[in-house]
């Protein structure tokens, strides 16, 4: 018997061992992992907190792994693929706040990304939000005239933003957006996602949360011109502390409530007349005329161009910042440069439209003047400076290019 036994647990071992051999290891395999960090004073804990894994096979979904911190806001994604075409994101809700990452590539066999994730308390009060820069652009888009606007929010508190007010599928409302009477057709841009966004009648709400810093919202909608005149009035939403308003010259007669003709700026074999206006309050407006405006398709052809972005390249320089986002591809360059200035956002893949070539030349003027405020500040070393500012200046002039291209063609078209 005890011969028996002692040959069937021999037996049994040598099972498992055959099948531990068996079993083979990933030679590919890599791990994503890190803490979360509350970065407001005094804050709650980050004990329990979800975090989700999401993998991308060749830029399609390909599952969701979910894990909850521990005590320490520690989290851990092992056993993850290095292959080429594989990556990752790390998305955190916390407090109904979202955090979620740049595209992750692990490029290192056998090695453990580390992150530091920043989370905030939240709060339901508006009080610290408010605009430090607004613009307006009149241009032509898809043969019609539009106004293309950019706001830079500034959350001067410690704490996120999720708002109050509940809108369509339970979300709730944090930015408000109010258009002037008759705009339509409303394209988004930077800062602002479809799924994100819900329409009203006076204008569109986001439910997006904001977080201490500053954030910039990229939109644009056409405005109808009655008889060669335009009368624009804009309501603001939230204390203003600047106002900008761009129009071509000779493209019609301008008047301006609250607001001065502070020059002209001259881009690209054209000059535009910029102006400008002191703080605003909530109720306040924007408010500009435009008369004897040529009908659109005609003689405006030319001003389609009429953007921040050419005035850029003339030389201006605007307070206007990408919203920042948490980068981990290249961490052995954070500390010399400023995430979101050497990000390049990843487009989607076959042609854009006239729309969207307009609102990409307004992202690219973001990338800009984020560069030129830090090699300022002396957060950008001159050579990167340099590198960055030719690659974002070619992208932007491709970009005008395509747009000129493409009205030549409409011109030829419809002369056709």
């Amino acid at each position: 018997m005890k011969r028996h036994s002692l040959l069937s647990m021999v037996f049994l071992l040598g099972i498992i061992l055959i099948g531990l051999v068996g079993i083979p290891g990933r030679a590919d395999a890599a791990g994503i992992g890190g803490r979360l960090v509350n970065k407001t004073p005094k804050g709650k804990g980050v004990d329990g907190v979800e975090v989700t894994l999401t993998a991308y096979r060749n830029e399609q979904e390909a599952g969701k792994t979910p894990t909850r911190t521990d005590r320490a806001g520690r989290f851990q994604f092992p056993d993850l693929s290095a292959k080429p075409g594989d990556t990752y994101t790390v998305r955190v809700r916390y407090q109904d706040a979202e955090y979620n990452t740049e595209r992750i590539i692990l490029e290192n066999t056998g090695a453990t990304r580390t992150l530091e994730i920043p989370v905030y308390d939240s709060t339901t009060d508006a009080s610290q939000i408010s605009v430090k820069v607004h613009h307006v652009v009149f241009s032509v888009a898809d043969g019609s005239l539009r106004a293309e606007e950019v706001l830079l929010f500034r959350n001067s508190g410690d704490k996120a933003y999720v708002g109050a007010k509940e809108v369509a599928g339970g979300r709730r409302a944090t930015l408000q957006f109010s258009l002037p009477a008759g705009a339509r057709e409303v394209k988004y841009g930077e800062g602002l996602m479809e799924c994100c966004v819900v329409p009203g009648e006076q204008g569109f709400v986001d439910t997006m949360d904001v977080k201490p810093g500053e954030r910039q919202a990229t939109f644009s909608y056409a405005v109808a011109p009655t008889n060669g005149r335009l009368q624009f009035v804009r309501p603001v939403d939230y204390r203003t502390e600047a106002v900008e308003v761009f129009v071509p010259e000779g493209a019609a007669q301008v008047s301006a409530e609250g607001l001065k003709l502070a020059g002209m700026i001259s881009g690209q074999n054209q000059r535009f007349q910029r102006y400008t206006g002191p703080s605003l309050e909530v109720a306040g407006t924007i408010a500009v005329t435009l008369d004897n405006l040529p009908a659109i398709g005609g003689s405006w052809r030319p001003y389609a161009y009429a953007s921040v972005g050419i005035l850029l390249l003339a030389g201006v320089t605007y307070p206007v910042i990408r919203r920042r986002r948490v980068m981990l591809r290249a961490p052995s360059h954070a500390s010399a440069i400023p995430p979101s200035v050497g990000a390049v956002a990843t487009r989607p893949a076959g042609p854009l439209g006239t729309t969207e070539l307009t609102l990409r030349k307004v992202e690219l003027i973001a990338a800009l003047a984020e560069l030129e405020a830090g090699h300022e500040a002396g957060r950008v070393p001159e050579k990167e400076y340099r590198r960055l500012r030719q690659e974002k200046r070619k992208a932007l002039r491709d970009v005008l290019a395509q747009l000129d291209e493409g009205r030549a063609t409409a011109a030829t078209t419809s002369g056709a």
